[in-house]
């Protein structure tokens, strides 16, 4: 990793084994799995990091109480080769609230190779902070460090869900778990035209009975009633193949009376898997 420094302005720099839109994912998106865990200025312990991607998002800290930090604006957003975002920090670090007074973060992806990435950033217009900005120069020299995250740009990214980073999922788990995975049959189920409450509700009951019988017996490992009103009645997940699935809903008291219809279809799935 190669520091720099000039008169207003900070760098740094390092090569990452890693593709440069793999790279610049982790950086932005993952920025919660490699940003230092010291280096936040929110009171309440941290519950997560977000990186809003787009121009005008911002980058913001989440306590476990709740509370928000947002400590930066994304001025550019161009991937996979450059990030450019605020840094809404004042000299006593709190939040600046004057953005005259706030300096850029620039970050730049460039492709070595299919599989190296450089990546720079640059901490720029730091005199913008006002008298004594030196300060902020000096601390942001010592502390900007791209090391944790070329670490974690070279290991699988999961990506977010809910501004939550997930867990990382190596290729080798990935591969143990598709090689248990086990044949099934999933049924829509679906409501007729002739289906009709309260006057089948006792067809209904006696459906559902047998869906039941058919959990215990091994036949059937998911349920899924319908709740949103639409034509969809329910899903499900077999463990029997798919002509031994369309015997046993044939038998079924609604399909039997017309009032519901399935479609069946062979899937795979991952034998334990259970809802919560």
């Amino acid at each position: 990793m190669t520091n720099q420094s000039g008169s207003t302005w900070v760098s740094t720099r390092i090569d990452v084994a890693a593709p440069r839109e793999h790279a610049f994912r982790v950086f932005t998106e993952g920025i919660a799995t490699w940003w230092d865990e010291d280096k936040h200025i929110l009171q309440a312990p941290l519950a997560d990091m977000v990186f809003e991607p787009y121009v005008g998002g911002g980058i913001v800290d989440r306590g476990t109480d709740g509370s928000e930090c947002r400590w930066a604006r994304v001025l550019a957003y161009e991937p996979p080769d450059r990030v450019c975002f605020s840094w809404d920090i004042s000299l006593s670090w709190q939040i600046e609230t004057d953005p005259a007074r706030t300096s850029e973060v620039e970050i730049t992806f460039t492709e070595l190779d299919p599989a190296r990435t450089r990546v720079e950033l640059v901490h720029r217009h730091l005199d913008r902070h006002g008298e004594g900005w030196e300060g902020m120069r000096n601390a942001v020299s010592s502390g900007w460090s791209l090391e944790g995250f070329a670490k974690t740009a070279e290991q699988p990214f999961s990506g977010v869900a809910l501004g939550r980073s997930l867990p990382v999922v190596s290729d080798a788990t990935m591969q143990e778990r598709l090689a248990g995975t086990r044949d099934y049959t999933a049924v829509v189920l679906a409501a007729t035209e002739s289906f009709a409450r309260p006057a089948h509700d006792a067809l209904v009951w006696e459906h559902g009975r047998r869906n039941m019988a058919l959990v215990e017996a091994g036949l059937l490992t998911v349920v899924l009633p319908v709740t949103d009103g639409s034509g969809v009645a329910g899903y499900g997940v077999f463990t029997t193949d798919v002509e031994q699935t369309r015997r046993i809903l044939d038998d079924d008291p609604g399909v039997r009376a017309g009032i519901f219809r399935y479609e069946v279809h062979p899937v795979r799935g991952f034998p334990g898997a259970a809802l919560p």
